[in-house]
């Protein structure tokens, strides 16, 4: 009884731990949502642009965390001079045990 009653104090602890404003599961999250569009004149003639890069940073049990998702990094490695769209990828697997955070860049 003291078994289930800690595992359930644990899927508790899991589920409540990383309250986040976009759609989240306790056991397994991966989600892309749109973050801006820059336009200029405030037209979609152009659409998102030809190119796309990503960056990452990701965290394991929330002890150690490395990378850099900044906009800057993800235009570098897609090889794009103007941004035009951001989107952002979430992942995660049982609470903190593995994060991923994400920018993806779009442009020209």
């Amino acid at each position: 009884m003291r078994k289930i009653m800690l595992l359930a104090a644990a899927l508790v602890l899991v589920s409540v731990s990383n309250c986040l404003p976009i759609v989240y599961g306790s056991l397994y999250t991966n989600v892309t949502d749109n973050a801006t569009i820059f336009n200029r004149d405030n037209s979609q003639k152009d659409g998102i642009g030809e190119k796309s890069g990503e960056a990452c940073a990701s965290s394991v049990l929330a002890l150690i965390a490395t990378g850099d998702a900044g906009i800057k990094a993800a235009a570098k490695k897609g090889g794009i001079k103007v941004v035009k769209s951001i989107d952002f990828n979430r992942s995660n697997v049982l609470g903190s045990l593995y994060v991923s955070n994400c920018t993806i860049a779009y442009g020209d």
